[in-house]
């Protein structure tokens, strides 16, 4: 199956309700012709300045202390993120998803220097028509020292405040805890985080 080209011109734009989350409606560009449709999600991968050695990563509050449940921050693109603003560029809608992303999984607010890889990772759902796929699009940002610290104790805080995480909204109680991934002491989500893990570290090791 050919990586589908989601930034070219006359894609249509559209937002969808899927059986395993009703609640959200998710973004997806579909050609008119073809008829292929592309479900859009994103992946940002934070390093503090100058340390472009290292990454941050967070568990998944669902599964406890259970192994292989750690992730960078990354999410589905939202229909209100896509349809609001149709004469918007993708990229930059893109980016102002993946980044309230960021702030509700990782907490963090002061994000910088934010680029894009251009790596993408295509694959499908098991429920998906034949023409349907959706892609994890990489992406790289940089947090100060200072904002490092600050994730780090908002994590610990809310181990010590659980009733007042119990209040959050859904979203913001996805992770509960962060660390820099290890590959044997952070072991990652099994679904796909590894193949976009793997395929960020490639490109990174090849620049």
């Amino acid at each position: 199956m050919p990586i589908y080209d989601i930034f070219q011109k006359g894609l249509r734009r559209g937002a969808e309700h899927l059986p395993y989350d009703p609640t959200k409606a998710y973004a997806y560009v579909e050609h008119p012709v073809l008829g292929w449709r592309v479900y859009i999600r994103s992946a940002m991968f934070l390093h503090e300045d100058n340390q472009m050695d290292r990454f941050l990563v967070f568990r998944n509050s669902k599964s406890g202390n259970a192994k292989g449940t750690w992730e960078p921050p990354k999410g589905q693109m939202e229909g209100k993120d896509l349809l609001h603003k149709p004469s918007t560029p993708l990229i930059t809608l893109m980016v102002n998803a993946l980044s309230r992303e960021v702030e509700e999984e990782a907490h963090c607010t002061d994000l910088h220097k934010i680029r894009y890889t251009g790596l993408v990772f295509q694959s499908r759902e098991e429920d998906y028509p034949e023409n349907w796929v959706f892609q994890y699009h990489l992406f790289q940002g940089r947090v100060n020292p200072e904002t490092v610290q600050d994730i780090f104790h908002t994590f610990s805080w809310m181990k010590g405040h659980p009733k007042a995480v119990k209040r959050w909204r859904r979203d913001r109680k996805e992770t509960d805890a962060v660390a820099w991934f290890h590959p044997k002491k952070t072991k990652l989500n099994p679904r796909w985080c590894p193949t976009i893990v793997f395929a960020y570290l490639k490109e990174f090791d090849r620049s």
